[in-house]
């Protein structure tokens, strides 16, 4: 045992929260019966001999419990036995007999009947195991009493309880920090027994970390235990006070402490409190090698203990997460067969969302493509036919009517002129209309349909001709680029009186961009049928033109495609 530590003899009053099962029906009695006092020789330990025929009484009462078929009431009185034997210090048979109660409980379906119980066990363990030095089995058990407690006295008993297995480990800053939040609700309690062992322990850790309140929260513990005339609790304030003043060099306050201690063991005649009586005379004597010798016995036998898994509340504990997992591994496995159906449903729905709208876009790109294609396949066939026919019938005619003219002799020279000029309109009609052939490089045709505009008046510049990839633009684009350029040098060599006229050409990537500019007299800007129809055809491909000009100052287009 390590003599830093608390005992288990100081925390017995943590489940003084069992009376409510029973303590109605056992104070409505006029006269004690034998139920009750042996019930108070358990709760208050005064006579050792009486607390063992507790012992033997309350473990009749569950087997006879148990025949007639109330297992909450045998669950009840083995809870009690174990409760008498924790403070007696037989700590693995308190373990057994509180591991048998809580298997009576588990087999009741309806938990709302065991709650109570559960609660007290469920604490009662964890100081079980906080006594073997099994923290982590302590911790957890006091933070599951903690979830299933719901009043104040209970939580302040099983947060005392936390704050000793601090205190275990020698933090005691963080074992008085559990407690102190809690000072002024506890002083408010009427609960004596809880109360007196928060302050007791509460003063213990503060005396071990200098605070000036020590004292006074174990000299009031004290007398609160005075009054209730309790062995095993006046023992737990005696050796802290002992402790205290062996710390303080005060050694004549700690031999009257301990003087009380040790007549209190005597009438509790118990090996236990024999046992910690004597390492304590030992320690006020200063014998280090009987404490080493202590210390190594315990150290040894709970290793073995652990090595031998004596612990029968981890057995029930394990059993029962054994069944837990396997259930709960069932269930995952069914999660994940679920999850990856879902996902695998879920992947499929968006593969033919996904190809659906693929195929939408897909099927709208080639309808609209090939409607724009036979739009301008239409245009194309139309102006092509417009051009056959004018020069076929009007352009025919009309030289066929002027060579008979020329042979008349009375006809004016000036009607001559009139209709060599509609002749030359209508040829010219049919050749912007007529069929185009681009076979050969595209750079070419466009340098002979550009200098066909040439003439002594006009001169025509084209520069970075060469430099615009020419065979990466589609047929379509092609008969659409030369009708646009057509128009323009027509309407340049019909209206603008133009002595230059200067063609630019640049490529950015897939785009393509020709500058126009002549010299002409210009104009306030109406787009005549033919500027339109420019902006109509780079449309229809996508592309864009523009228009710049003012009188007297030239004429600009931009052709973007």
């Amino acid at each position: 045992m390590k003599h830093h530590k608390l005992p288990y003899l100081f925390f017995c009053f943590v489940l003084l929260n069992i009376p409510g099962v029973f303590n109605n029906s056992l104070h409505a009695q006029n006269t004690p019966d034998s139920t009750s006092i042996y019930y108070h020789a358990i709760l208050q330990i005064n006579d050792i001999n009486l607390t063992g025929k507790a012992f033997e009484f309350f473990n009749k009462k569950a087997e006879q419990s148990l025949m007639q078929g109330d297992t909450i009431k045998a669950a009840y009185h083995f809870e009690l036995i174990a409760l008498g034997q924790f403070k007696m210090g037989f700590t693995h048979e308190s373990e057994l007999t509180a591991v048998k109660a809580m298997g009576l409980l588990d087999a009741i379906k309806d938990r709302t009947k065991t709650a109570e119980p559960r609660k007290r066990l469920t604490n009662h363990l964890g100081m079980v195991y906080r006594k073997i030095e099994d923290y982590d089995n302590a911790i957890w058990y006091y933070n599951l009493a903690l979830e299933l407690k719901d009043n104040l006295v209970d939580k302040i008993a099983i947060l005392t309880n936390m704050a000793n297995t601090h205190a275990d480990s020698d933090n005691y800053q963080e074992a008085a920090a559990v407690l102190i939040p809690h000072y002024d609700s506890v002083l408010a309690m009427k609960e004596t027994e809880t109360k007196a062992v928060y302050l007791d322990n509460l003063g213990y850790f503060q005396s071990k970390t200098g605070h000036s309140s020590a004292l006074n929260n174990m000299e009031l513990a004290l007398q609160i235990r005075l009054s209730l005339e309790d062995m095993v609790a006046l023992f737990s304030s005696y050796r802290h006070l002992f402790l205290f003043y062996l710390d303080q060099n005060d050694k004549a306050k700690a031999i009257t402490y301990f003087n009380k201690m040790k007549a209190l063991s005597d009438q509790i005649n118990s090996p236990i409190f024999e046992l910690e009586t004597m390492e304590l005379k030992m320690k006020l004597e200063g014998n280090s090698d009987f404490m080493s010798y202590v210390a190594l016995k315990n150290e040894t036998e709970r290793k073995k203990q652990l090595q031998e898994n004596n612990y029968a509340a981890i057995k029930y504990d394990f059993q029962k997460k054994e069944k837990e997992a396997q259930k709960l591994e069932l269930q995952i496995k069914d999660s994940q067969i679920e999850a990856e159906q879902e996902k695998l449903n879920k992947t499929i729905y968006q593969s033919i969302t996904i190809l659906g709208l693929f195929l939408t876009v897909f099927l709208y790109v080639i309808v609209r493509t090939k409607h724009r294609k036979d739009k301008l396949q239409q245009v194309y066939n139309t102006e092509t036919r417009i051009s056959k026919k004018v020069h076929d019938e009007v352009a025919n005619d009309l030289y066929r009517v002027m060579t008979k003219i020329q042979k008349t002799e009375t006809i004016k020279e000036a009607i001559l002129d009139d209709l060599e000029e509609v002749y030359n309109k209508t040829r010219d009609i049919s050749k912007e209309s007529s069929i185009i052939d681009i076979h050969g490089t595209y750079e070419a045709h466009l340098r002979d349909l550009l200098q066909s505009y040439k003439s002594d008046a006009v001169n025509i510049i084209t520069k970075d001709l060469s430099k615009v990839n020419w065979e990466g633009l589609d047929h379509d684009k092609k008969i659409t680029l030369h009708r646009v350029l057509q128009e323009l040098m027509t309407n340049m060599r019909k209206h603008s009186k133009a002595t230059l006229v200067v063609l630019t050409f640049s490529q950015k990537g897939k785009k393509i961009i020709i500058d126009y500019k002549d010299n002409g007299i210009g104009t306030n800007l109406i787009k005549n049928s033919g500027l339109h129809n420019t902006e109509n055809r780079m449309e229809s491909i996508n592309g864009t033109i523009t228009f710049e000009t003012k009188v007297n100052n030239g004429f600009k287009a931009r052709v973007s495609l």
